[in-house]
């Protein structure tokens, strides 16, 4: 049987649109320079959006695939994700915060409203698809699985049609729940604590309950893809590997807010493929395997935004060109109210914090834009394996062997 390639998209809201613009670059080339196409395709977070997507159109033709899906990106608005801003529902939950503090009997569950997106992924994907897709022997996808955090035990599990049965993994804390990839399974996926409310997934029975974004624990899932069946894996990150510059002036309460953000959705990416890449380095060198885990080298791409700060700058700008103000009103009264709330215009940072929640179609064509260009620089770069790093990068191997 061929190597499995999995891809492997993590979380970042409307900073997805930069996942897709890479993959328009990246999968095309694979496919007609290597013959190679991701079969193994496993999403966190808000990346459960683009996940499900490939999932359900993964027996098209590639180059399609991802036009439609770029397509898609730049339709989606704010209230096709999240009630209007300050919305009567969400004034409805920050009252029930502040009664909270009165009364043990109310509880609150979200500062945002995210019911419009139920509609969108109703529009967008065909759920049925993915399983057909998964049980279609001539359309090359093994297995599609989204990860979530259940709410009462903060244990990961792994809901995933296709791949082989997979045991708990006690030491991780992760569960792997054969299922059909449905709509709840998403929404769970992606409902970031705080900002949205947990989700209840019914199905299958012995999972039942209530789940947090699979981004609270693990929001790069490189050991699913792999339990799942890929050999190697394809990451895409969302911010630059590179170290973001000092600055003088002392940090706020958004700021820290960013902060919280990054740890939790965006370092995970760069931590994870540093630590596959320093195993590989020890495997190759001759070292021994550790731990329970029968370890080999596991080839890799891994593409993100080139400077510190590139997505942020971009909302930074675009909000400052076009939704500040009174025209900011006009065009979208939910960005411009949002934007001035967290400062969008002040700093990269803020725009940074931004960013996430940032669903315009003018600001999805910069980041696809930037993907493209993010992808073609890997495409143009020499790696250790064809198209494929084995050691962390700019640390040549010698390999020299291409596929």
């Amino acid at each position: 049987m061929a190597e499995g390639i999995g891809l492997i998209l993590s979380g970042g809201g409307a900073r997805g649109a930069y996942e897709i613009g890479v993959l328009s670059e990246l999968l095309p080339w694979l496919e007609r320079e290597h013959a190679q196409r991701p079969d193994v395709i496993v999403g966190s977070s808000v990346g459960v959006l683009n996940t499900a997507y490939i999932a359900a159109k993964a027996g098209e033709e590639i180059e399609q695939l991802v036009a439609d899906g770029a397509r898609l990106w730049h339709e989606i608005r704010y209230r096709d994700v999240l009630a209007p801003f300050l919305s009567p529902g969400e004034l409805n939950e920050l009252v029930r915060l502040t009664a909270s503090f009165f009364s043990a009997g109310v509880a609150p569950y979200t500062l945002l409203d995210p019911e419009p997106l139920t509609a969108t992924l109703r529009r967008m994907i065909t759920f049925e698809d993915i399983h057909g897709n998964v049980a279609d022997p001539e359309v090359a996808l093994r297995a599609c699985a989204v990860v979530a955090t259940a709410a009462h035990t903060n244990r990961t599990v792994v809901f995933h049609d296709g791949g082989p049965i997979v045991p708990s993994d006690e030491r991780r804390g992760i569960d792997y729940v054969p299922t059909e990839i449905g709509e709840n399974h998403v929404r769970a996926s992606a409902a970031i604590p705080v900002a949205f409310p947990a989700v209840e997934v019914r199905q299958p029975e012995d999972a039942a309950g209530w789940y947090f974004d699979g981004g609270a624990r693990l929001n790069t899932p490189v050991k699913p893809a792999l339990k799942l069946g890929a050999d190697r894996v394809i990451v895409v990150g969302l911010n630059s590997v590179a170290p973001a510059p000092q600055s003088p002036e002392r940090p706020d309460l958004f700021d820290g807010s960013m902060q919280v953000v990054q740890g939790l959705l965006v370092d995970p990416a760069t931590h994870d493929v540093q630590t596959l890449a320093t195993i590989n380095e020890v495997l190759i060198d001759g070292g021994q395997s550790s731990g329970d885990d029968q370890r080999s080298v596991v080839p890799y791409i891994f593409i993100a935004p080139s400077t510190p700060n590139a997505i942020g700058e971009i909302a930074r700008d675009l909000y400052c060109e076009r939704y500040a103000g009174v025209r900011g009103l006009w065009r979208s009264r939910d960005l411009a109210l949002l934007g001035r709330f967290v400062g969008a215009s002040k700093t990269a940072t803020r725009g940074e914090l931004f960013s996430y929640l940032f669903f315009a179609g003018d600001f999805a064509a910069k980041l696809i834009e930037l993907g493209k260009e993010d992808a073609r620089h890997w495409i143009d770069d020499a790696h250790d394996y064809g198209a494929w790093q084995l050691r962390p990068v700019g640390n040549p191997s010698g390999v020299g062997a291409s596929t």
